[in-house]
């Protein structure tokens, strides 16, 4: 008898995994998930609480059509192959992953098996290697990329396919407790919902998108990471391109171009993509640092993303973007702490959208952001949380300060702090660093890093 393992990992999901649909027509199918500890290890709570409740969606999933999925912990690399062997199966079935441990990983499991394998890309749109330039090559500039992407007939989503399950053991390993029930329904449904809601408001998405207090965005990017829903099928339910839909899909372009780009040079998870930024001198101050993460550097733009991504896991992008050039630019902190702090505290924190987009707004990436292009947090605060709506909901020490004051609370008098209760230094920080100041700072560190 055929036995085909199907060992989920980044695609928590039956419908439109073609990892599933392989498995389900080579043979008696086990499903698995292998809970590797070195991931387990540099992940946040909240990020496993998140992965957890998605198992267990994934569990009843399965269950409802007659199968169970096996938990099992420890390395793949040691885990795997000693129990496709006691199994005795044929086959294992995966989704390729772009990141370049996992594709070390693979390559050492996959070179150890004596057993038919079947990788396929089902957590991109458009696989690596089918949106290239006329030379052949990846699309180093965004713009041409999707140009190309979008003349591309795309791969049609399909519906789980009926499974015949292998009566297998049932030796999972128990799931660690989930401390905290996320905020939000996890699994397929979860990301199905969310989706439907977006969907009757998608036309406003280009203008919404970078408010900060207004839920402008999909809020699928969890489910994307853990693939409780394919990107394939959030295309083909968005529907054919058009002036409401445009912005939207750019960004699922986006998401793919990233993963192109890390598939084809690996070594922008730690080297800038622009070799010419590789002399930085960076400040990497360990208090600013800290300040940074706490959401103490005394910017409440800045203050309000920092303590959102504590609390909840999840930090707007435009939000991002103002963070993330605030540590890079305005403190001088190399990129890649930053990344890595994103990387293991945010709930969608996935290695090539998150080196994409902090190379971007460090202005070493491809098709970066200009080395010149300084945030400044101030009118980006009064640009893009006017009302300071989103300021007072993690900033509660501010709340008291209007519209016009709450951007920049060093520039009122003590006088009028008082009467609000706000005391700087005490309550609420001064500035740890003067815009003016760090952005001169900023043009002559890049432009040094330039001239060598």
């Amino acid at each position: 008898m055929s036995i085909a393992v199907c060992w989920f990992r980044k695609d928590l999901r039956l419908n439109d995994n073609p990892a599933w649909g392989s498995a389900c027509s080579n043979g008696a199918v086990i499903p698995i998930f292998v809970l590797e500890p070195s991931l387990l290890e540099s992940t946040s709570q909240r990020k496993k609480d998140v992965l957890f409740s998605n198992l267990i969606a994934l569990q009843f999933e399965l269950e409802s059509v007659g199968g169970y999925l096996l938990t099992l912990y420890g390395p793949s690399k040691e885990v795997l192959p000693s129990l496709l062997s006691d199994w005795k199966a044929t086959s294992l079935h995966f989704n390729k992953d772009h990141a370049p441990a996992a594709k070390e990983r693979d390559k050492v499991i996959c070179e150890s098996l004596n057993i038919d394998q079947h990788g396929h890309w089902g957590n991109l749109i458009l696989p690596p290697g089918t949106v290239v330039s006329g030379s052949g090559s990846v699309h180093k500039v965004f713009t041409p990329f999707y140009k190309k992407w979008v003349t591309i007939d795309k791969v049609s989503a399909y519906e789980s396919p009926t499974a015949n399950f292998h009566t297998q053991p049932r030796i999972s390993e128990s799931l660690q407790p989930i401390r905290e029930t996320p905020s939000f329904e996890t699994g397929s449904s979860g990301a199905y919902q969310r989706l439907k809601n977006f969907l009757p408001k998608i036309s406003e998405y280009e203008t919404d998108r970078d408010y900060p207090s207004i839920n402008g965005t999909s809020l699928l990017s969890s489910d994307l990471h853990f693939g409780t829903i394919g990107p394939r099928e959030v295309l083909e339910l968005v529907g054919n391109e058009t002036e409401h839909s445009a912005s939207f899909i750019r960004q699922l372009a986006w998401r793919d171009w990233y993963a192109h780009l890390m598939d084809l040079s690996p070594e922008i998870v730690l080297s800038p993509a622009n070799p010419v930024y590789k002399k930085i001198e960076w400040r990497n101050d360990v208090d600013d640092f800290d300040n940074w993460v706490q959401g103490k550097t005394g910017y409440p733009i800045v203050d309000a993303g920092m303590r959102e991504l504590m609390e909840t896991g999840f930090m707007h992008n435009r939000v991002r973007m103002i963070t993330g050039s605030f540590l890079v630019k305005h403190l001088l902190i190399d990129w890649r702490w930053g990344e890595k702090y994103f990387r293991h505290t945010l709930i969608d924190g996935d290695t090539s959208q998150n080196v994409g987009n902090w190379q971007w707004v460090a202005g070493t990436g491809f098709d970066a952001s200009p080395y010149f292009r300084i945030f400044n947090p101030i009118r980006q605060s009064e640009k893009f949380d006017k009302e300071g709506t989103y300021i007072r909901k993690w900033i509660p020490e501010l709340s008291a300060l209007n519209s016009k004051q709450i951007h920049s609370p060093w520039e009122i008098s003590d006088e009028e702090l008082n009467e609000v209760g706000v005391r700087l230094g005490t309550n609420y920080p001064f500035p740890i660093v003067d815009h003016s100041f760090a952005r001169e700072r900023c043009l002559e560190t890049y432009k040094a890093a330039r001239a060598n």
